[in-house]
C-alpha cells in the first residue's frame, strides 16, 4: 500500500483530539493489536480515505460524507439501543444494561460502587440514560464516546473509531493547510535554486533594448567570468521604462511556490494549472485585497515574457544557459470569480515531473521573518540533506559545511554590488535560522578568510525515514516527498516532493 511521509503522520498525531489518541493507547491490544503504534494506524486510514486526493475540494466532499455517515450512525445506535432496551429484561444478555445488571446481582456493594459511582442499579441506568441523551444531541460527539460502547462489536468499535479519526484528521487539514495537503509543505523545484532568480526586495535594474527583448547584466561571476541575464520580452500594449523594469522578489517567489503546491493531476498531462486568483492571494496575505489580486496577475504574466540567460564574458552572443519559468499566462474570469491558466516552461515542468524538488515545513518557512531567510531556506534544506548522505556528524551532534561568498551570490540577487554590504545581510539571516532552531545549530564567518562555517542539525528519524524509503538517497533532487507537522522541541525540515503514487 502506498504511503505518507512518516514526518507528516507523525505531526498529524501530535495535534489529535486527545481522547482519539488516549482511545487508542488503552485500546491498542483489544482492537488494533495489527498496528504497532497509532502512526501506523493513522497511515492507512488516511490512505483510505484520501489517497491521492489531497486538494481542498475533494478532502472536503470526503469530510462531509464522513460526518453524515456518523450522524447516521449514532441515529441507529440509539434507535439499537431503544429497541433491545423495551424488548429485552434487564436479564437478558441482549439488554443494554445487562453488564450492568450482572454485575450489581454478583458484585459486592462496595466494588459495584467502585465501579459505577452510584450504590444502586436503578440510579446507575438514570445516570446512563442521561449520558446517552448528551451523546445523542451533541453533534460532535465521537462514536467511541458511545456510554454503551462495550455492547459494541469488535468490528464496530474499530470502525467507529475510524470514522471518529479520519473526521480529525481532515479538520486538522482544513484548519492547517487550509484543506490541502500539499501545503503542509512549501515546495521548490531543484532547478530554481542554483541560480539567482529571486531578490530579497523588488529593485529596479538599467534594461537595454535588444533584437525583441529589454536585457540587464544581472550578476557577474568571477570564477568562470560568466553574466548572469534577466531578458523581458516586448509587450505590444505598452511602451515600458526601460530604466524602470523590476527583478523578481519574494511575492514572485511564492506567488510560484503556490501554484507548484496546487499541482493535481493533470498538470502532468497538460503542464497547466489553473487556480484562483484569490487562493494565491491568500497565501501572501490572509485579507487580501483587489489590488494585491491585480498584482498577482500582472505578476504572472510578466513571468511569462521573462527569461534568463548565461553567457560568458568573451562571448555575449551565444549563451550558455537559457531558461525562463511559463511558457504562458490566461486570466479567466468564472462564477464571478477570477483564475489563472498557467503554463509552465519545459525545464520547470521537468524538474517538477521528475521530483527534482526540495521542501521544507511550511510553519517552519512561515515562520521566518526575513524575506533573504525565505529564499535561502530551501538551499540550506538541500545542502543539509546532501550532507546527511556524505558526511559524519562532529562530536557536537551537527553536519559541518564552509562557504564563501560566491556561494551565496550565486542564489541570491542582491540589490548592493558593495560585498561587506551583503555579508551583513547573509549573517542576520543566518542568525535567525540559529535562533529559531531552523536547519542551523549554529554558524560563523570568519572574516580573515572570507568563509561561511556553517553547522546543520541531522535529519530526524522521520526524515532519515522518509528518505531511506525513496530506495536512493545519493539523488538529492529525486527523494520522494517527506513530511510532518513541527515538532514543538525540536526543529523540522524536510526535504520532499509529496509522491502519492
Amino acid at each position: 500500500m502506498p504511503t505518507y511521509p512518516q514526518q507528516l503522520i507523525t505531526s498529524l498525531c501530535d495535534h489529535l483530539e486527545d481522547r482519539l489518541v488516549e482511545f487508542f493507547s488503552i485500546e491498542h491490544l483489544k482492537y488494533f493489536e495489527e498496528y504497532a503504534d497509532l502512526n501506523g494506524f493513522v497511515s492507512d486510514t488516511l490512505w483510505e480515505y484520501i489517497k491521492n486526493e489531497t486538494q481542498k475540494t475533494e478532502i472536503n466532499s470526503v469530510y462531509n460524507t464522513q460526518v453524515k455517515m456518523r450522524r447516521q450512525k449514532r441515529k441507529r445506535w440509539i434507535s439499537n439501543y431503544e429497541d433491545l432496551n423495551e424488548k429485552y429484561p434487564l436479564s437478558d444478555k441482549k439488554n443494554p444494561y445487562y453488564v450492568i445488571w450482572r454485575d450489581h446481582d454478583q458484585l459486592m456493594g462496595s466494588v459495584f460502587l467502585k465501579l459505577y459511582d452510584a450504590p444502586d442499579l436503578e440510579t446507575v441506568i438514570r445516570n446512563y440514560q442521561k449520558r446517552l441523551d448528551e451523546w445523542q444531541q451533541n453533534d460532535k460527539s465521537l462514536l467511541i464516546d458511545y456510554p454503551l460502547l462495550y455492547n459494541k462489536t469488535k468490528l464496530q468499535v474499530k470502525t467507529g473509531f475510524r470514522n471518529d479519526l479520519i473526521i480529525n484528521l481532515i479538520e486538522i487539514i482544513l484548519d492547517s493547510y487550509d484543506g490541502n495537503i500539499e501545503n503542509y509543505f512549501s515546495k521548490k523545484p531543484d532547478i530554481l535554486l542554483d541560480k539567482p532568480f529571486f531578490a530579497p526586495a523588488k529593485f529596479s535594474v538599467p534594461f537595454k533594448e535588444s533584437l525583441d527583448s529589454y536585457v540587464a547584466d544581472l550578476v557577474h561571476f568571477d570564477k568562470d567570468d560568466t553574466t548572469f541575464q534577466m531578458l523581458v520580452g516586448y509587450d505590444p500594449n505598452e511602451t515600458p521604462n526601460i530604466n524602470k523594469l523590476k527583478v523578481f522578489d519574494p511575492k514572485d517567489n511564492q506567488i510560484l511556490m503556490t501554484l507548484i503546491n496546487h499541482i493535481n493531476l493533470d498538470f502532468y498531462e497538460s503542464k497547466q494549472i489553473i487556480l484562483e486568483v484569490g487562493t494565491i492571494a491568500k497565501a501572501i496575505n490572509n485579507r487580501p485585497n483587489k489590488r494585491l489580486y491585480d498584482d498577482i496577475k500582472m505578476r504572472l504574466h510578466n513571468m511569462a515574457r521573462t527569461a534568463f540567460q548565461i553567457y560568458e564574458k568573451d562571448n555575449p552572443n551565444e549563451p550558455i544557459y537559457t531558461f525562463s519559468f511559463l511558457d504562458n499566462v490566461r486570466t479567466i474570469s468564472r462564477d464571478g470569480k477570477e483564475f489563472v491558466s498557467v503554463t509552465f516552461g519545459n525545464a520547470l515542468f521537468e524538474s517538477i515531473t521528475k521530483k527534482k524538488m526540495i521542501s521544507v515545513t511550511s510553519s517552519n518557512y512561515n515562520s521566518l521573518e526575513l524575506e533573504l531567510s525565505k529564499l535561502l531556506y530551501h538551499n540550506l534544506q538541500k545542502e543539509r540533506i546532501a550532507l546527511s548522505t556524505s558526511s559524519i556528524p562532529d562530536e557536537h551532534g551537527y553536519l559541518y559545511k564552509t562557504y564563501d561568498y560566491s556561494y551565496f551570490q550565486r542564489i541570491i540577487l542582491f540589490k548592493k554590488k558593495k560585498k561587506a554590504d551583503n555579508i551583513l545581510l547573509i549573517t542576520e539571516t543566518l542568525h535567525e535560522f540559529v535562533e529559531k532552531k531552523i536547519a542551523l545549530a549554529d554558524f560563523r564567518y570568519d572574516k580573515g578568510q572570507g568563509l561561511f562555517h556553517l553547522y546543520y542539525y541531522t535529519l530526524s528519524d522521520d526524515e532519515r525515514a522518509d528518505l531511506i524509503s525513496t530506495g536512493d538517497t545519493e539523488q538529492i533532487g529525486e527523494l520522494s516527498d517527506t513530511t510532518e507537522l513541527p515538532h514543538k522541541s525540536e526543529p523540522q525540515i524536510v526535504q520532499t516532493t509529496l509522491n502519492l503514487s
